[in-house]
């Protein structure tokens, strides 16, 4: 019996001297766990919707290529080529080397047309958003960053694009 008090009355005063470094330990984890949850539900970017406007005589009067590429992996952005033919040229091999890290959106927009591209399920985890157009002129050839941008209204005029973000 006094064997049994004695391991009681020191475990009640381990615990009393670790309870408060245990408290904060514990308080440290809860909060740290948090953030990282925080983290699997945070947003990489906040784009909602994108329209696609096709002037009358877009492009010249002629069908548009469009692909908006959804980019998952901040490495695989480096890859990008810096132009609209030249995405479209290297479109197939980039596809195969970047496997899981990228989701492209293709679309074919003829003059005087409206349409709303398909966000892909997994959007917001995209680090990049980026718009890539097959523009005769070389005025519209540039790539689009659409990542900072919620809603994004891509104008297909005659001889150049424009984007025109909120």
């Amino acid at each position: 019996m006094h064997n049994l008090k004695l391991l009681n009355s020191w475990l009640w005063r381990t615990c009393r001297i670790l309870r408060l470094p245990t408290i904060s330990l514990l308080a440290a984890v809860c909060v740290l766990s948090s953030c990282s949850l925080l983290s699997l539900f945070k947003s990489n970017n906040s784009l909602s919707a994108i329209q696609l406007v096709a002037e009358i005589n877009a492009n010249q009067n002629t069908a548009t290529n469009i692909d908006i590429a959804f980019i998952y992996d901040e490495q695989a952005v480096a890859l990008l080529p810096k132009t609209g033919p030249e995405w479209f040229e290297k479109k197939p091999a980039l596809m195969l080397s970047m496997a899981t890290s990228i989701e492209v959106v293709s679309l074919q927009m003829p003059p005087a047309t409206l349409a709303s591209v398909s966000l892909p399920a997994r959007h917001a985890k995209a680090v990049g958003v980026y718009c890539f157009v097959n523009y005769l002129n070389v005025s519209g050839q540039a790539v689009g960053n659409l990542t900072p941008y919620t809603n994004m209204v891509i104008w297909l005029t005659p001889n150049t694009l424009l984007y025109k973000g909120d």
